[in-house]
């Protein structure tokens, strides 16, 4: 037990430094004067025709110049292990995808990932970011704040059921600090 104790008190500051994000972000470009409109911004949709489920739209975005894969949905939150790191999930399911699109950003660097389900048998693929960009109009994280923005990504798919092998996404969102 003493071991296992010294072990973790001795290793800790190594395993901290692995979660600095910092190492592994680009950084963020802020265009405060852009307005990052899109399409049907504020409309309440159903999500699912069966359920009474409703959301707004808040985001503009589109997968592969495809109108019908549209990411449509955003929330934040700050990560509960670092408090400085906002994470902004962009995210829709419909009958054929379920998209969740993420931006990390830490002070003023991003890391964006992005990974699909198509319906029927789920497979193990993943989505390689090769290049991506992050724009918004502030950088003001405060609690109750409206932030605006465009990303941009490319990227990879690997494995078994990738429906494109190069990804490429791009548009605007909106989101609310909570």
């Amino acid at each position: 037990m003493r071991k296992a104790l010294l072990f973790f008190i001795l290793s800790a500051p190594y395993l901290l430094s692995c979660q600095n994000p910092s190492a592994k972000f680009k950084s963020v470009i802020i265009d405060s004067k852009d307005k990052f409109e899109f399409r049907d911004e504020g409309k309440a949709v159903k999500i699912f025709e069966e359920e009474a489920v409703s959301d707004t739209i808040r985001s503009g975005l589109v997968v592969n110049n495809d109108d019908l894969r549209h990411i449509w949905f955003t929330k934040t939150y700050f990560n509960s292990f670092n408090k400085d790191t906002l994470q902004i999930e962009i995210y829709s399911t419909d009958q054929a995808y379920s998209h969740r699109y993420v931006i990390k950003i830490f002070k003023d660097k991003c890391k964006v990932d992005y990974q699909y389900q198509m319906s029927g048998p789920e497979f193990e693929r993943k989505v390689i970011p090769i290049e991506y960009l992050v724009k918004l109009n502030s950088l003001d994280f405060k609690k109750g704040k409206t932030i605006r923005g465009y990303t941009e990504f490319k990227g990879k798919c690997r494995g078994e059921g990738c429906s494109d092998s190069n990804i490429e996404i791009k548009g605007n969102f909106k989101i609310l600090i909570e």
